[in-house]
């Protein structure tokens, strides 16, 4: 449902991104850099009343929804605004049945030199929303009239526009992907993923988290193997199209039972049908431990990935962009991949952040990135509200928007990047 300041056009994206190379050891500079402080919130209910066990408290920690948790970051339809995806709230499915999830349109103000300041203005949202039950399951506003979804439904952690202003969306739970209209509303029932491995049969066998709903309405006796063949939270935490947005790709977060160990899988999907290609390949792990935190186009073949560990602050040690090559596959049989930038190791001379020369981007989840023109991306955390690491064991993490260079100019797709 809209809120009462959106307008559809207000979140009308165009979905042009691109990228280009920097090899190992070269630092991309810090031009541009703005901070949204960590307790900003937008109207509606109060919320976060809900432990991770489901329990709930007496009252809620928050006085309406955070604006805050991007997963997902694309081309606003306003001259240098941007469009967000929050993802499911605070955590995990049983604490977060009182987030609502949304799409926000947000405009940062740049620092590009000192004795300037950096700010992001917070503008219009869309509810997402079922009021058609297209869900065959239970939801938490199973019985209201607009059925708003909740971070207890749905995990959303990727999206793309389509030409006709809908969004395809990946999420972790299922994992599935669903379809919505520019107004929030959901078209269809969420799409489930086949599994495609060799031996399976696509049409029975599917790749299930262990939030699937059907993995929860039959789960196994106490000590029997579970049903999940994904981890939890490891679904499609990137999601990209290619430029013309006639193909998606979504990216798997986690292994899937069977593969091998670190591979992820990036299947091909057709919009149009709504339906899953083939398996295209796999991305590797640098470690087994480390996670993607998000997938974007460069062109036909070319896509941009975010890869980290699970530390953050001094203990980081693996903050990097890496691009692939979908016709490029290793000895191995996974893409090969090139260093782009260590966001560990991102040079400041103007000391835009104010942290020094060398600037550092260590927030255990980083999970934006978004290429503005041929020489420049945007990168943005998921700051896990209310967590703190990045930037002090006491301090609560904002969400910081960075604009990087590159050293070498990108070779942008036809139609990517921003027009």
């Amino acid at each position: 449902m809209l809120n009462s300041r959106v307008s559809v056009a207000a979140l009308s994206l165009s979905f042009s991104l691109g990228l280009a190379l920097s090899g190992p050891g070269q630092a991309a500079e810090l031009v541009g850099y703005a901070v949204l402080s960590a307790d900003t919130f937008a109207e509606g209910p109060a919320s976060g009343q809900f432990s991770g066990d489901g329990s709930k408290a007496a009252q809620p920690r928050f006085p309406s929804q955070p604006v805050q948790g991007f997963s997902a970051v694309q081309f606003g339809a306003a001259a240098l605004s941007y469009a967000v995806m929050p993802d499911n709230g605070y955590g995990s499915k049983y604490n977060s049945p009182d987030f609502l999830l949304r799409l926000y349109t947000v405009t940062p103000s740049f620092k590009t030199a000192p004795g300037r300041a950096g700010s992001v203005k917070v503008g219009a949202f869309i509810q997402l929303r079922d009021p058609d039950k297209k869900v065959p399951f239970l939801i938490v506003n199973e019985n209201t009239t607009d059925r708003l979804l909740t971070g207890a439904d749905f995990d959303i952690e990727s999206f793309v526009q389509m030409p006709d202003g809908s969004f395809w969306i990946g999420e972790e739970f299922g994992p599935f992907l669903l379809h919505v209209a520019n107004d929030g509303k959901l078209l269809s029932a969420p799409v489930p993923t086949p599994d495609l491995a060799a031996g399976k049969d696509p049409t029975r066998d599917l790749v299930r988290s262990p939030n699937n709903p059907s993995i929860l309405a039959a789960s196994p006796a106490p000590g029997a193997t579970s049903l999940a063949n994904l981890g939890s939270s490891k679904g499609f935490e990137g999601l990209a199209s290619n430029p013309a947005r006639t193909k998606l790709y979504p990216l798997l977060e986690g292994s899937v039972l069977g593969d091998a160990p670190s591979t992820l899988r990036l299947y091909d999907f057709d919009p149009a049908t709504g339906t899953f290609g083939k398996i295209i390949g796999r991305y590797k792990l640098e470690d087994p431990a480390n996670s993607i935190g998000d997938l974007t186009v460069v062109s036909d073949n070319e896509y941009l990935v975010i890869e980290r560990d699970q530390a953050s602050g001094e203990a980081a040690k693996l903050k990097k962009i890496y691009s692939i090559d979908l016709t490029k596959q290793g000895a191995d049989g996974n893409f090969v991949k090139t260093e782009v930038a260590d966001l560990l190791n991102i040079s400041d001379p103007q000391n835009l952040a104010g942290l020094g020369t060398t600037f550092r981007f260590p927030f255990i989840t980083i999970e934006d990135v978004l290429v503005l023109d041929a020489n420049t991306i945007l990168v943005i955390n998921d700051n896990n509200y209310p967590g703190t690491g990045g930037r002090g064991a006491d301090v609560k993490d904002p969400s910081e928007f960075l604009t990087l260079k590159l050293d070498t100019p990108l070779k942008l797709g036809a139609g990517v990047g921003r027009k």
